[in-house]
């Protein structure tokens, strides 16, 4: 948005091209959970979501590629990336703006990932989790959940007592499921409240007829034929494990940055991660922002 107010309209202005990992234009991720009531993902680029249009874009002079990048070449700037038909294409830039945003992170949990599966491309990659291992960051996460609930999917169990894991729990029992969340602190929402207010918040969490245990301990997740049958688990103040059964698993853990890319053209990086910048978040390639 501010690369296409700076154009002055001549025609030797700068050329703008969108590399877009998802099946659709920007919208709003933070409301997310909105999805369920709206059920709009055929709209496309108009869905209640959307911050953009297609057409709008295409007004802007604003070129929209679909695909996931898959390597920078800084020395002759190109990305190269794969189209949604798995074409293996490429874009030069002058210019490379670099917002990749977060991935979900999945705890190190045995059965929560299958390793030798693992994408160091796309972090996100479903195929690198067993089947009824989801994480909650898109449209198609959503649309996956729905449609292993049409399956007869009856208890669901979300891994991560933050504000998106209870809203997800939240999502769940409406689509009729037996709901559960897993918080590995002694109390809900730990990172924004103390004790007492997560003692008040748990109260009004279980009101809604959601199952919540705090001060957990994740052991493993059960699978029985590739699938998602269990979770073992210690119990807060017990001794010895038991298993939770459950349909599917929702990972709600915290993100964290998508710098897969700057790994692989060799950027420098923060001490935890992410991209290193200056104060004009220019980073240690000065064609990369």
């Amino acid at each position: 948005e501010k690369m296409t107010e700076g154009r002055s309209g001549s025609p030797c202005d700068y050329q703008i091209s969108v590399l877009c990992e998802e099946p659709r234009p920007a919208y709003n991720r933070v409301m997310l959970t909105q999805y369920f009531q709206d059920l709009d993902g055929d709209k496309h680029d108009q869905m209640k979501l959307s911050y953009v249009t297609e057409q709008e874009l295409k007004e802007l002079k604003v070129t929209l590629l679909y695909g996931r990048a898959t390597s920078i070449d800084r020395e002759a700037k190109k990305v190269s990336y794969l189209s949604p038909q798995a074409d293996e294409k490429m874009v030069g830039y002058d210019v490379l703006v670099m917002a990749t945003g977060s991935f979900c992170f999945v705890p190190p949990v045995p059965g929560m990932t299958i390793p030798e599966k693992k994408n160091v491309n796309w972090p996100d990659d479903p195929a690198s989790r067993p089947e009824g291992v989801f994480v909650y960051r898109t449209i198609e996460d959503l649309e996956s959940l729905l449609e292993k609930a049409k399956l007869g999917a009856k208890r669901a169990v979300v891994i991560g007592g933050g504000l998106l894991g209870l809203e997800a729990a939240k999502a769940v029992y409406d689509l009729k499921m037996e709901s559960h969340v897993l918080e590995m602190a002694p109390y809900l929402m730990p990172t924004q409240l103390n004790d007492v207010a997560g003692g008040v918040l748990l109260k009004k969490i279980k009101d809604l007829g959601v199952h919540v245990h705090c001060g957990v301990q994740i052991k493993r997740v059960v699978c029985e034929a590739g699938t998602v049958a269990g979770i073992e688990l210690v119990e807060q103040g017990a001794e010895s494990s038991t298993i939770l059964k459950t349909d599917l698993v929702i990972v709600s853990c915290g993100v964290r940055p998508r710098d897969e890319l700057a790994k692989q053209c060799g950027l420098e990086l923060g001490a935890r991660g992410g991209v290193k910048v200056d104060s004009g978040l220019k980073s240690s390639d000065e064609s990369i922002y």
